[in-house]
């Protein structure tokens, strides 16, 4: 499953003020880099820190349950 979703793309509205995003446009700007790339890797870092803090409440729980 998780392949079949690496291969889909869709798309996401945000609703933000303008200032807000004309700041994000010039900063991923200053850096060299697209708007999709910037989105992407902090998707990326997102997903592994949800799994990273899934997986530390899981050691927790066994913890508590070996005590």
């Amino acid at each position: 499953m998780c392949q079949e979703l690496r291969n889909k793309n869709v798309e996401v509205n945000f609703e933000i003020p303008e200032k807000i995003l004309q700041g994000f446009l010039d900063a991923v700007e200053k850096n060299g880099k697209s708007m999709n790339d910037v989105l992407r890797v902090y998707m990326q870092k997102y997903i592994w820190k949800q799994s990273e803090l899934q997986r530390n409440r899981q050691m927790r729980r066994q913890n508590i349950g070996a005590k």
